[in-house]
């Protein structure tokens, strides 16, 4: 089968491998669409050089598919399913998993829709272990999908103010029609001021980070207010760096970080994505700005990583046509 291999940093190959053998508690999906998540450019572009090549089909984990085979009850051939490989192994034609890592797909989901179901779901696992956000003032630093995916559900959370921040003014503008109240550009504003104009002084509530980067993280508390809530959802590209530790430590943050969301049980968060997609409760297709087949995987990650022609959410198309 084709799969796409992560054969240095920055590089992504096209490459012939075996297809999986399906295990007996397994079922067989032909994988039509994975996306590219931020967990996957942090992967290729910034893992030491010695760790690759890695192996073919990682780090896909963002997909959707056909069940190809199974022996298992509760799913067919034919089946259409959201798929949350554990192996994180679905940039290829094919994938072999255990069935309680897939879900049905409503039938009239159409399936480039559904693949953001992982993502989605992943915000929502996120926003479970926060207070409620009525009549809260929330910022949002980042705005590729998944913090889109912030601003949409804050916004529909009764959120007193839903304030994104980002550099890319395209994502900006994709924020304010997820229901952001007010956007601000990093790159020409200074957040601080604007949000304590907008907060009258006392700062925001709630704070999401939902980029990863050192110097996102380390802004996070002078944007939240004495005794408000931190929520670190993106993954730092590093591991140690520089941090205000007396800063944070006066504004008493409740602070959570979150990951894993395949160990909820029954998949409760993907579930409800996938209802509310379904439901088209919030229009999430204008996030998916790029589909590119399997072949131009490197291509994809590119486009991604370098936040080129107004990119927000990059599908591959695994399936030839």
């Amino acid at each position: 089968m084709r799969a796409a291999q992560y054969v240095s940093p920055g590089r992504v190959a096209l490459v012939e491998t075996p297809a999986p053998v399906c295990g007996p508690h397994q079922v067989l999906v032909r994988v039509e669409y994975v996306g590219v998540c931020g967990s996957d450019l942090t992967i290729l572009y910034h893992t030491p050089a010695e760790a690759f090549p890695f192996p073919p089909g990682a780090s896909g984990h963002e997909c959707v598919g056909v069940v190809a085979h199974s022996a298992l009850p509760g799913f067919a051939a034919g089946d259409r399913v959201l798929v949350l490989p554990p192996e994180t192994n679905a940039l290829a034609e094919y994938v072999a998993v255990e069935p309680q890592y897939l879900i049905p797909l409503p039938a009239n989901l159409d399936s480039r829709v559904a693949v953001l179901a992982q993502q989605f779901g992943t915000v929502i696992y996120c926003l479970r272990r926060l207070d409620s956000l009525l009549d809260k003032d929330v910022v949002i630093v980042g705005q590729g999908a998944a913090g889109l995916f912030f601003t949409a559900l804050c916004a529909h959370s009764g959120a007193r103010q839903v304030i994104t921040l980002d550099v890319v003014e395209a994502r900006l503008a994709m924020s304010r029609r997820m229901g952001a109240t007010q956007t601000i550009n990093l790159g020409l504003t200074d957040p601080l001021s604007v949000v304590r104009e907008l907060t009258g002084g006392l700062m925001a509530d709630v704070v999401i980070e939902a980029v990863g980067k050192a110097e996102t993280i380390h802004a996070c508390p002078d944007l939240a207010r004495v005794g408000g809530e931190l929520a670190l959802f993106g993954i730092s590209r590093e591991p140690v760096f520089p941090f205000n530790y007396a800063n944070f430590f006066r504004k008493y943050l409740r602070t959570t970080t979150t990951a894993d969301a395949q160990s909820e049980p029954g998949l409760r968060s993907f579930r409800l994505a996938l209802a509310l997609l379904a439901q088209n409760r919030i229009d999430v297709a204008p996030l998916i700005t790029h589909c590119l087949p399997l072949e131009q995987s490197d291509r994809a990650f590119h486009l991604a990583e370098m936040k080129l022609d107004g990119v927000v959410k990059v599908l591959i198309a695994v399936q030839e046509t």
